[in-house]
């Protein structure tokens, strides 16, 4: 039987008709709106919305496709071809009243149902459309394919994609083989010794949706990706891995070599909030949002002057706490401006120099241990905005080393000031600011090479399921008695289960113990100091800390002249005896030139999706200001906002992961 089509000749003018029939009575029929293709609907850059148009004598249980079923799209240097999909009850076209795409990054289409590549990159679309209340979906593969030239020859080119066994006389430096990248960074620069003037090469990275030919010269052994290369490489896919090989043709041979073949996996998502760090240089906290240039000298802006180093953001990124010689001790990230100072009430700002403050900004808890400066001096806890101990806290007598609170403000994570210091943890109830229920998590040790626990971080709450409860870590580093001090001693990063005590990981592969550093040895066990996002996104928890160890071929000095901020990957549900961690990058938008040490990492300083506003410029993401909550009432929630369920998340494919709509790591 031959398909029919309702838009063509005696029945598409009988329709036509009907249609401006409608148009003056307001006519439904079926409960869909007879109309003409498009409907007059206005077409966004990502979908179209029409009126439905059917046939009356289509079988009430008809099934809505879409033709083709799968379709692909190569964008080619940029260019590529659109598809036409026509949607169909039975052998009836229709003209669905509503078209979308699940990847609005990747592709867009219009009301006609035309199919169209944005050219920027790849992945495996998902095509919609909405007619007579049924939905049909279709595959669109878009394949990203580029090929720069950079110049060189066709011979030379040929000879680079045909490469001849492996150049042992290149050593791969950075990035590291292995290395998970989230989305939203700044383009990393890929660095190897050896090579020299005249010689060809050959970047090429290639997955099942990826394919980028990139010929240069590289006369100083390094090659920083483009932008939108790396936007093509890092968010093509769903969280898909990537292959990079690197050939080279030295000047004069005939033949090239391989000089690198590594696997990176890209996560689904770009990391939350900014990292707030202490430049040794400048004597200041900064602010850096990954992805952007260079960090954001706020306290500069705001007037405030002198060391203000030893410092601690609340999980929220309202709050920072500075334990400097300024003459301020908490300061509002929001407002950007000064809000209260120990001295006022008989204390040295030193007092609060490194200490834990609940995810609120509302409570600090000094920091006890024997660090420079000194900090602390005080057991207890203190109201942030006056400087007054909070009688009945549960932490009198307590005198803590290094605390930090959980991001949801439910644990209190700390180093026992005792002969063993041990890691430990409270119970806290943020509601009534109380610390409860004191128990050991993991012994200190007796090997004095990693006897000494420091600088503890809690992680977000990450659930494996609706019904789960949820696991939390503490990630910190191991070292000598020294390495309280970054500057003396080796450390490495350890993480450990919160709620169940006697679990302790090594994170091996973000230490980088058994990779083939460029520099040997002398990139070990000097990782220092690290910090949780407060929130997991794109299929992991990630952790920003202190290294001494090279970057590259950029920094290469000793242990005392490098200290630079670097970041790793850890797997949503660590598991104990895995290492879940992966290899570390270096935090591009850092000066490389400063001592950079101590980031704390916070949401931005807005007010996030379901907490209480007054307009809607206070709300992070253009969420507006509704009932007194950021967001307000919706019908669903998008990746990255406040969720109570996974059925709140708009993308099928996300779940609620600590409440925010996220993806889950990959499998």
């Amino acid at each position: 039987m031959r398909k029919q089509t309702i838009w063509v000749g005696f029945l598409g003018a009988f329709v036509a008709a009907l249609m401006l029939v409608g148009a003056c009575t307001g006519d439904i029929k079926n409960g869909l709106t007879l109309s003409g293709p498009g409907g007059g609907a206005a077409q966004g850059p990502s979908s179209g919305t029409g009126g439905d148009l059917f046939s009356t004598g289509t079988s009430a249980d008809a099934v809505l496709t879409l033709e083709p079923k799968i379709a692909t799209i190569e964008v080619v240097n940029g260019v590529s071809s659109p598809v036409a999909f026509t949607a169909n009850f039975g052998d009836v076209q229709v003209f669905p009243g509503t078209w979308y795409v699940d990847r609005t990054d990747v592709a867009s289409v219009n009301a006609e149902g035309l199919f169209s590549a944005l050219n920027t990159k790849g992945a495996q679309v998902k095509l919609f459309a909405k007619a007579n209340g049924q939905v049909a979906q279709a595959l669109v593969n878009v394949i990203y394919k580029k090929v720069s030239d950079g110049g060189l020859p066709d011979d030379t080119k040929n000879k680079l994609e045909n490469p001849v066994g492996d150049d042992a006389s290149i050593t791969w430096a950075y990035p590291y083989n292995n290395t998970v990248w989230p989305r939203g960074l700044l383009a990393p620069e890929l660095m190897w010794k050896g090579g020299g003037a005249g010689d060809s090469y050959l970047v090429h990275f290639t997955s099942g949706i990826l394919d980028i030919k990139l010929f240069t010269q590289a006369d100083n052994s390094a090659y920083l990706l483009e932008q939108p290369d790396w936007v093509a490489v890092s968010e093509s896919g769903n969280g898909n891995t990537v292959k990079l090989t690197v050939s080279r043709l030295k000047k004069d041979e005939a033949t090239a070599k391989k000089l690198v073949d590594h696997e990176w996996t890209m996560a689904k998502g770009s990391m939350r909030g900014s990292v707030y760090y202490w430049v040794n240089n400048l004597g200041r906290v900064v602010r850096l949002k990954p992805g952007q240039e260079a960090p954001e000298d706020f306290l500069k802006t705001a007037n405030v002057n002198g060391c203000s180093t030893c410092h601690a953001v609340s999980a929220n990124g309202r709050t920072l706490i500075i334990g400097g010689d300024v003459a301020v001790s908490k300061f509002d990230l929001l407002n950007n401006q000064p809000v209260f100072s120990t001295s006022s009430v008989g204390k040295s700002n030193r007092n609060w120099a490194m200490p834990a403050i609940s995810p609120d900004g509302k409570f600090v808890v000094e920091n006890n241990a024997p660090l420079p400066g000194p900090p602390g001096g005080s057991d207890g806890m203190f109201d942030s905005d006056t400087g007054q101990k909070i009688p009945m806290s549960g932490l009198e007598g307590a005198k803590l080393w290094m605390p930090a609170f959980s991001p949801k403000g439910h644990k209190l994570v700390y180093v026992e000031q005792n002969n063993t210091h041990d890691l430990a943890t409270y119970d806290f109830d943020l509601a009534l600011g109380k610390a409860s229920s004191p128990h050991a998590l993991v012994a200190a040790g007796g090997d004095d090479a990693l006897r000494q626990i420091c600088f503890p971080s809690v992680s977000p709450t990450i659930k494996g399921g609706e019904m789960d409860e949820g696991k939390t870590w503490a990630v910190y580093h191991r070292g000598t008695t020294g390495s309280l001090d970054t500057r003396f001693g080796p450390g490495d990063l350890y993480l450990a289960n919160v709620d169940t005590p006697g679990v302790e990981i090594r994170l091996a592969n973000a230490n980088g113990d058994a990779y083939p550093f460029a520099a040997g040895d002398r990139d070990r066990s000097y990782n220092y100091e690290p910090t949780f996002a407060p929130q997991a996104s794109g299929g992991y928890m990630w952790v920003v800390f202190t290294s001494r160890r090279t970057y590259g071929t950029k920094l290469t000095n000793d242990k005392n002249s490098v200290k630079q901020l670097w970041m790793t990957a850890i797997d949503l549900h660590p598991e104990a005896g895995k290492d879940p961690s992966h290899p570390s990058f270096w935090v591009r938008g850092q000066d490389s030139n400063d001592l950079n040490m101590r980031a704390y990492w916070a949401l931005d300083p807005c007010i996030q999706k379901g907490d209480t506003c007054k307009a809607d410029s206070d709300c992070c993401d253009g969420s507006p200001c509704l009932d007194g909550k950021c967001g307000g009432p919706s019908t669903c929630v998008e990746v990255g906002q406040y969720c109570e369920a996974t059925v709140d998340c708009c993308d099928p494919e996300a779940k609620c992961i600590d409440n925010s709509c996220d993806y889950d790591m990959p499998n």
